[in-house]
């Protein structure tokens, strides 16, 4: 029995841990640790924009001439574009944008690789000191560019990402409140990024220094920017994330398409785990902490949720504590199974979709871990439906 009590209690602080009393002491730590990095808004260093695509038609060109209104010095920025072996229209979009813009450069691969990949090879070629990773689908604002660039004056700063709005789609159906969750992921990744260590990058904007690039692995799935980013900071360089350089992307059209990307997202973050296994020593300190805390224990937060249930059940009758845990832990689910239910019936409660899309993500997580386990990831990166 004593096993069981260590199992339930260790589980259950550490899911207090991750989502309640890490992200409060971060927070004591940005109000306690005044970090300075100097700026300066008139800096405007050569940039190349990378993006990797593979079959985006419905959006890459919307994407492309939307970064052709950012306003920054055209001649300072190339925009360099790799196709992945498209086999849609495509390729034949990017040629027409070819001719009408000139620093748009595209090269179309003919075997599909995958995302590292593309981004190695577009990297190789890139003349900007300065690298900037957007995704085919991301629409940045008219100053993104130069609101993302500001702090490279600053000699400590090797990397910064800027604050990416999710939109729904019109007449969407999914009712995951996706943007809900996104909104308290980005509250704790602007504190972060505030003490210079944030933990991810958003992957549709952010940039670092060239000389801080690394190649990315190819012999495994890799969380490309989660890979990038850390990369930078394993440098001992700081990583920054700013409100004020704002690109925007779609939620998820559905919950099937969310589900879907969540699984993929948590498999292949997994893999990545071996990549950055340095930074997860506790000599790394505050980002080893901040790494541990913010991400690794919430990837193994669907097996807490089971052995804190599991537990409990067989706990039952050892003290009214573990009925009155089972009795919230029944509520919690019953009312996730009501949010799913009530939004089949296009009746949308709040606070019983939040339980239901808690709930949905972490399946989705566990169902990720299973094909991490038995290697059964793709190596290729799939885009969400548009």
């Amino acid at each position: 029995m004593i096993i069981l009590y260590v199992l339930f209690f260790s589980s259950l602080l550490l899911l207090l841990h991750s989502y309640i009393l890490y992200p409060l002491s971060i927070w004591i730590l940005t109000v306690s640790i005044k970090k300075k990095f100097f700026k300066d808004d008139d800096y405007l260093p050569n940039v190349s924009i990378i993006i990797s695509v593979f079959n985006e038609e419905k959006v890459i060109e919307n994407t492309l001439r939307i970064l052709q209104e950012c306003y920054y010095p055209k001649e300072k920025v190339e925009i360099l574009v790799g196709s992945d072996n498209s086999t849609d229209k495509t390729n034949n979009i990017l040629e027409g944008l070819l001719q009408e813009f000139g620093n748009i450069k595209v090269f179309n691969f003919n075997q599909r690789r995958g995302k590292p990949h593309v981004i190695n090879d577009l990297v190789k070629v890139a003349k900007g000191e300065i690298l900037i990773f957007c995704d085919a689908n991301t629409l940045y604002n008219k100053e993104a560019v130069k609101k993302l660039v500001k702090y490279y004056v600053d000699p400590t700063v090797g990397g910064i990402s800027g604050k990416l709005k999710l939109r729904d789609f019109e007449k969407s159906k999914s009712g995951s409140q996706e943007k809900k969750y996104w909104d308290a992921e980005v509250w704790l990744k602007e504190k972060e990024g505030s003490l210079g260590i944030l933990i991810g990058a958003n992957g549709g904007i952010y940039s670092i220094r060239k000389e801080y690039f690394e190649k990315i692995p190819s012999g495994y799935p890799v969380m490309d920017d989660f890979y990038i980013s850390l990369k930078v900071i394993e440098k001992g360089k700081a990583f920054l994330y700013i409100n004020d350089a704002i690109a925007e992307e779609y939620a998820a059209p559905t919950i099937r398409a969310e589900f879907n990307r969540k699984i993929r997202n948590n498999s292949i973050m997994m893999s990545t785990i071996k990549t950055i296994k340095l930074l997860l020593n506790p000599k790394f300190g505050l980002i080893s902490y901040a790494l541990w805390s913010h991400k690794i224990i919430r990837w193994f937060t669907p097996v807490l949720l089971l052995m804190i249930f599991f537990c409990n059940i067989i706990l039952l009758n050892e003290n009214t504590l573990f009925v009155v845990f089972f009795i919230i832990q029944f509520i919690f689910y019953s009312s996730a199974v009501m949010g799913y239910i009530l939004k089949k019936l296009n009746i949308k409660l709040t606070p019983l979709l939040l339980s239901f899309y808690f709930v949905m993500t972490n399946v989705a997580m566990f169902i990720g871990t299973l094909k991490f386990l038995f290697r059964k990831q793709t190596p290729f990166w799939q885009s969400t439906p548009r």
